[in-house]
């Protein structure tokens, strides 16, 4: 039969420290749990920025090759040919006429393109904001994790409160991701920057 182990009289202090170690790990763990969330649905809204970008680019391109072939036709038309009767003149000169007008509908419609390719960039680049402040929580909370484990083994209470630390900077980027607070300014920004 095993044998159980009575606490001795002076180890009270690190049960309440083993309390504490306790429950931050389950509060960080938690809030780890539910920025893992949001951020995993801002990557798919990302992701989706991305593609609305890039078919937009694409359609840009080919309003743009469509505009100048529909100018070019429309210019060919526009010459008049050797011993032209003046019904192939009049059919000649409309064709040249509607050429012209889908030449300018594809330039507008190329323009609206290039707006929506340049408005779902920006969309992009604020969803990419977000996602840097859930992955500063997540690096930040993670440390804070593994100074709390440290914690639990050497049993010394000045660790607990640097752990603290990496733990409140973490939950303060997290709850910025959550609520839409800009936290890309200062010393913030360079940090995103150079784990980027």
């Amino acid at each position: 039969m095993p044998e159980i182990e009575i606490p001795e009289p002076g180890k009270k202090s690190n049960d309440r420290l083993d309390s504490c170690v306790g429950l931050m790990v389950v509060l960080i763990a938690s809030f780890i749990g539910l920025c893992n969330v949001k951020d995993d649905n801002i990557v798919q809204q990302m992701q989706m920025k991305q593609v609305e970008r890039n078919d937009n680019w694409a359609w840009f391109q080919a309003r743009n090759i469509r505009q100048a072939v529909y100018e070019g036709v429309s210019a060919e038309l526009s010459v008049p040919w050797p011993n032209e009767t003046p019904e192939n003149r009049k059919a000649r000169e409309a064709k040249s006429e509607e050429y012209r007008k889908k030449s300018e509908s594809q330039e507008q419609k190329s323009q609206q393109q290039k707006t929506d390719a340049e408005q779902a960039q920006k969309e992009y680049d604020e969803l990419n904001e977000k996602d840097d402040q859930f992955d500063l929580c997540d690096a930040t909370l993670a440390i804070s994790l593994a100074l709390m484990g440290v914690t639990a083994l050497t049993k010394k209470w000045w660790l607990f409160f640097v752990s603290l630390v990496p733990a409140a900077f973490g939950f303060y980027m997290g709850i910025a991701g959550f609520i839409g607070i800009n936290t890309n300014v200062g010393p913030i920004k360079e940090l995103i920057k150079l784990l980027s």
